[in-house]
C-alpha cells in the first residue's frame, strides 16, 4: 500500500492539474469564476489528494467521504454546486485509472465513495440528483423543439445547452438540500447576464427557465423544487 501513497505524492498534483486543465478549457470556469476561482481549485485539489491518501493509508473510505460531504457545502458559499465537484472526483478518478500504478483500483473506489457522499440526504434533492441527467436532455429538447435561435456559450456546440440545464438542476437540488435559495438566484443572474453577453436573446433565458420548471413539474418534482425555481426567476431584472 507505501507504493500508492508515494506515487500519489509524487505524480498526484500533476494529474490534478491535468483534471483541472481539462476542466477550465471550457470558458465557463474562468468567465463564472475568474483567476481567483482557478487558485481556490488548485487548494482544492491538493486537498482531494491529501484526504485520499489519509484514506487509504487508513483503510477507511469514511475519510474521503467526510471530507466529500463538508466541502461540498464550502465550495456551496463560493457559488459552486455539487455537479462541478462531483466532475473533478470522476476525471481525477479516470486519470488515476489510466495509470501504471499497483492498487490504484483502491484509489479509484475510494473516489466512488467519495462521489457517493454527494448525494444528498434529502429525498427530494437526492431524487433529482439521481435523475438529473435525463432531466437535462428533456430540457435541452424542449428548448430546442420551441425555439429556432441557439443558446450558444462556448465551443461545445449542442453540448452547452444540457450542460447548462445540468448544472441549473444541480443548483436547485443543492437549494432543496441547504433550504435556501441564495446560490441559486446568484447563479441565475450570472447565466441571464453570461447569456445576452454570447448572443442569446433575454427571451430565450426566461424560456430556458420556463423549460425547466415545466420538465420538473412534469417529473413530479414537489412545491419547494418549484418554488426555487419561480424564485430565481423572480430575481431576475
Amino acid at each position: 500500500m507505501s507504493a500508492i501513497l508515494e506515487l500519489i505524492e509524487r505524480d498526484g498534483r500533476a494529474l490534478s492539474q491535468k483534471v483541472l486543465d481539462e476542466m477550465y478549457r471550457d470558458p465557463f470556469w474562468t468567465e463564472r469564476y475568474g483567476d481567483r476561482g482557478r487558485g481556490h481549485a488548485n487548494e482544492d485539489s491538493d486537498f482531494h489528494l491529501r484526504y485520499l491518501s489519509r484514506a487509504i493509508a487508513a483503510g477507511d473510505a469514511g475519510v474521503l467521504r467526510r471530507y466529500a460531504a463538508w466541502l461540498r457545502e464550502v465550495l456551496a458559499t463560493r457559488g459552486m454546486c455539487t455537479r462541478h465537484l462531483d466532475e473533478n472526483f470522476r476525471l481525477l478518478a479516470r486519470e488515476i485509472a489510466s495509470q501504471p500504478w499497483p492498487d490504484r483500483e483502491r484509489a479509484i473506489a475510494f473516489l466512488a465513495e467519495a462521489r457517493d457522499a454527494l448525494m444528498h440526504e434529502n429525498a427530494e434533492a437526492r431524487l433529482l440528483q439521481q435523475r438529473a441527467e435525463a432531466l437535462a436532455e428533456a430540457i435541452a429538447r424542449e428548448f430546442t423543439q420551441r425555439h429556432a435561435r441557439a443558446w450558444k456559450r462556448d465551443e461545445r456546440g449542442e453540448h452547452a445547452l444540457h450542460d447548462d440545464a445540468a448544472n441549473y438542476l444541480s443548483y436547485v437540488s443543492d437549494a432543496l438540500a441547504f433550504g435556501k435559495a441564495d446560490t441559486l438566484v446568484t447563479h441565475t443572474r450570472w447565466l441571464a447576464r453570461h447569456a445576452v453577453s454570447r448572443g442569446v436573446q433575454a427571451a430565450d433565458v426566461t424560456a430556458f427557465l420556463a423549460c425547466t420548471r415545466e420538465v420538473l413539474a412534469a417529473s413530479g418534482a414537489g412545491a419547494a423544487a418549484l418554488a426555487f425555481v419561480d424564485a430565481a426567476a423572480a430575481a431576475l431584472p
